[in-house]
């Protein structure tokens, strides 16, 4: 994916030289000083984030310590990362700058280039380690924050993950350019250009260098005592309190009344372990991207049009049955072989995962459809409809994935995370699922479509209300149908299925 990029920068830099060469207002020296703050921000988010989430723990973490020092951990760390970093941006670095220097007529800009890519890394990098080890020592000294390491990730997950949909770069880099503008880290800028004949400032190419030079330094020292602070801190620990009843599953109140004790059990593993990993429900995020876009269009034009309803219903019965149910049978893990002897294993694990699920997002997007309809331009009588669609579809979405999932299972676990693994469902049990989603959840979003729905009932002369309301009835029918070949499906596969 990087090569083309890297290309196009190459021959980019070549055309940005003759530009340069033919021009000589002023504002282009603040253009090359602004890129290289950018280039320099990069380097510190992306050095922190590999620093935070891969290279800040290293395997066998405490028997190297055992055997060297902390310094040296912490040292041969950070020259991994910058060798890692110069594999890439200084071999292709080099090549643009060579391709610049072509195009702008400068022989002189190849060395103070290359020396300016050099400082970036050299002084970006360590700034971001440092700001990781900050982070983790904050994190291992406060109970709080180790309550709530969770949902930082988790909303800092779905930041990242907004800033890129609504491509908001710019709001987010333009008050860490107003703040760094100010600094030495600006002065990079002048370092590069300084054989161009812009306006670059001699001084500040000298003082970067001197910048530079202290800074290693300042940040050498700081990476040896934060990290000596983390590593060999006692640490907080987040204990979680467990009532140890015999009966366990009478802590669920109503549930333990309405459900036998087997497929409550099965209800409460999936709880806990999607309170104790979450991580390993990631794969479920995905409709959210299909989300995206309408809720984007939505906040941009401050008003919720006649789609928003629909992506939101789709959505949450994609994610109810993807959740728990679309990997009965591997999702057991090590625990399979003790599952399949207990009594009656295909109906424990199939309602189970099925009920787990529901329950779960079942009443969020009836909700979250009903209210998005009320505030749209759909009728009252046609929200009811979107609302029994939304219930019913998102409560037995869960038996659509069952068998799905049972006919193309997943044992072995997959890394979801640069540091974790877990057992997921295989790709095409998720890919056939969504289809078949997509398929049932067809009549109900055509018939409430402000488009197609009116355009139906205009050809025909039915109020769209009915339209609407056979749509929901064709949907409910053909996922009942659905379901229940499904749930015969897992089952047999469940109950028939030998461990080798």
């Amino acid at each position: 994916m990087l090569f083309p990029v890297s290309i196009a920068g190459v021959v980019g830099a070549y055309f940005a030289g003759g530009f340069v060469a033919g021009t000589e207002t002023g504002p282009l020296i603040e253009w090359i000083r602004m890129g290289f703050v950018y280039g320099w921000i990069f380097v510190v988010g992306f050095g922190g984030y590999r620093a935070y989430a891969v290279a800040l723990r290293p395997d066998n973490l405490d028997g190297l310590l055992t055997t060297i020092s902390h310094r040296d951990v912490i040292g041969g760390i950070v020259l991994t990362e910058l060798v890692l970093w110069s594999a890439f941006l200084l071999t292709i670095g080099t090549a643009a700058t060579v391709a610049f220097a072509i195009g702008a007529g400068s022989v002189v800009t190849i060395p103070v280039v290359f020396l300016t890519l050099c400082l970036v890394l050299a002084t970006g990098l360590p700034t971001g380690f440092i700001l990781a080890l900050g982070v983790r020592n904050a994190g291992v000294r406060s109970l709080l924050l180790s309550r709530l390491r969770m949902l930082f990730l988790l909303l800092v997950g779905i930041g990242y993950f907004l800033v890129i949909v609504t491509n908001a770069f710019t709001s987010i880099l333009e008050p860490l350019h107003r703040v760094l503008a100010p600094t030495p880290i600006n002065w990079f800028g002048d370092l590069a250009a300084i054989g161009l004949g812009v306006g670059a400032s001699p001084l500040r190419a000298i003082g970067m260098i001197g910048f530079s030079a202290v800074f290693t330094i300042a940040a050498v020292f700081s990476l040896f005592r934060l990290s000596e602070w983390l590593w060999y801190a006692d640490g907080v620990h987040v204990t979680h309190e467990v009532d140890r009843t015999e009966d366990e599953s009478s802590t669920f109140g109503i549930l333990s009344r309405v459900l036998s004790h087997p497929v409550l059990g099965v209800v409460i593993v999936d709880w806990k372990r999607a309170r104790r990993a979450p991580i390993s429900l990631s794969f479920a995020l995905y409709p959210v991207i299909v989300l995206a876009g309408p809720l984007v269009t939505a906040v941009q034009s401050g008003e919720i049009g006649t789609g928003l309803p629909l992506w939101i219903l789709l959505s949450g019965t994609w994610i109810a049955g993807a959740l728990f149910a679309l990997n009965v049978i591997g999702q057991e893990g090590a625990a399979l072989p003790v599952t399949l002897l207990s009594e009656s294993p295909e109906r424990a694990l199939v309602v189970g995962h099925i009920v787990s699920g529901g329950l779960l997002l079942a009443p969020v997007t009836v909700v979250a459809t009903v209210a998005t309809g009320v505030l749209s331009p759909h009728s009252l009588p046609t929200v009811a409809s979107l609302g029994v669609s939304a219930l019913v579809l998102s409560a037995i979405s869960g038996a659509i994935a069952t068998g799905i999932g049972a006919v193309f299972p997943r044992f072995e676990a997959v890394s979801v995370s640069r540091s974790r693994k877990a057992i997921v469902p295989s790709v095409l049990g998720f890919v056939g699922y969504s289809i078949v989603v997509v398929v049932v959840a067809l009549p109900t979003v055509i018939a409430h479509s402000g488009i197609v729905g009116h355009a139906v009932a205009s050809f025909t002369g039915i109020d769209q209300f009915l339209i609407g309301v056979l749509g929901t009835v064709i949907s409910v029918v053909f996922a009942c149908l659905v379901s229940l070949g499904s749930m015969y499906i897992a089952r047999d596969r469940v109950s028939d299925y030998r461990i080798g």
